[in-house]
């Protein structure tokens, strides 16, 4: 201990501490309670900026409490709230300050717009954040959260927003108009449109992954938008979508020839069309899910032999495909049926 109190304070958070987790430093803390270092300690640790927060998920509201207190900032930060959460008068009355060098936040369960634009107003640094509302309340985070988010978070790279039905293509726009370098959106089971990604598609041109899981307003218009304005895309999940058909997919295949991810689970209105061309013009694809889709053996071919990196193929639920014609066609090439064989359960049943 005494060799650790002798380095120069710069060295002992930049090149010691800063790299240690809160957890690590919760112990080191209670190691010196009654070491008479400890007030060197807790000076050396003050104002100290963790990179991770540590193995567990979310940090327990004792735990914020003790970095708050020791002035002790994390770059991660994952809250979960429950409707008995504490971490409400902490965040409100004493430790918003903690927010200052976050830039991945992660806020889970019984989450209000009153408690998100309080923290999100504190975070100039985010760059990511992750807001899943819990069914089992009815608190509700609005337009009003992404709002606040657009005006203070200029730099936000990554936005996840899932099961917050109460959002609408009026903060999501305002989101496009404010912060350009939006690089990944997840909106899973949201009541958006069409405008909101069209939106998103000519402001953040850098986009390189989209989720709409659930959003089943969304169009080929906002495919067709995203696949001519963000070029860069490499992931894209349209899972339950009903609106989308082989049309914006052609054009995502035509436009964003570096796609690694495609699901369109359960789009029954994707045929072979699109799946074809995808593997003619998207040949670094890794992962494609065409569950409970139109589409037949001739897609799964036409993957497999152009697609040479694929790495997982689902098209259980697909009617007309037929595993014993696949078993046929890749009996004669030897080559292609080992791989398919190792990505396509379907095939190693006799």
């Amino acid at each position: 201990m005494e060799s650790l109190m002798k380095l120069p304070d710069d060295m002992f958070r930049q090149d010691l501490i800063q790299y240690l987790t809160v957890y690590d430093i919760v112990k080191l803390d209670s190691a010196c309670l009654n070491h008479k270092y400890r007030c060197q300690l807790l000076a050396k640790i003050s104002g100290v900026i963790l990179i991770t927060l540590g193995d567990k998920d979310f940090i327990e509201a004792s735990l914020f409490k003790w970095v708050g207190m020791r002035q002790v900032y994390l770059i991660k930060m994952n809250l979960q709230f429950e409707d008995d959460s504490i971490f409400s008068s902490f965040i409100a009355n004493d430790y918003e300050d903690q927010f200052r060098y976050t830039q991945h936040l992660v806020m889970r369960g019984s989450i209000g717009d009153d408690m998100a634009m309080s923290i999100i107003s504190h975070c100039s640094c985010l760059l990511s954040i992750d807001i899943s509302r819990d069914y089992k309340n009815d608190i509700q985070v609005t337009d009003h959260t992404l709002q606040s988010l657009a005006e203070h978070c200029s730099g936000l790279q990554s936005l996840f927003i899932s099961n917050c039905i109460e959002i609408t293509d009026t903060g999501l726009i305002t989101i496009s108009e404010h912060c350009p370098n939006l690089q990944s959106l997840e909106m899973i089971n949201g009541a958006i449109t069409d405008v909101s990604i069209i939106s998103i598609s000519t402001h953040c041109t850098g986009l390189q992954t989209l989720c709409l899981q659930g959003c089943n307003e969304i169009t080929d218009a906002s495919i067709i938008s995203i696949s001519t304005h963000c070029n860069r895309l490499i992931s894209l999940n349209i899972v339950y979508c009903p609106k989308i058909t082989d049309v914006s997919i052609i054009s995502i295949s035509t436009h964003c020839t570096r796609l690694q991810f495609l699901n369109l689970h359960g789009s029954k209105n994707i045929t072979d069309i699109c799946i074809i061309s995808i593997s003619e013009n998207c040949t670094s694809l890794k992962d494609l899910y065409v569950s409970y889709t139109n589409i037949t053996d001739a897609s799964l071919i036409a993957i497999v032999k152009n697609c040479t990196g694929l790495q997982c193929l689902d098209s259980y639920g697909c009617d007309e495909v037929s595993s014993s014609n696949l078993r046929d066609y890749f009996d004669s090439v030897s080559e292609l049926r080992a791989i398919l064989l190792s990505i396509y359960p379907l095939l190693r049943s006799d």
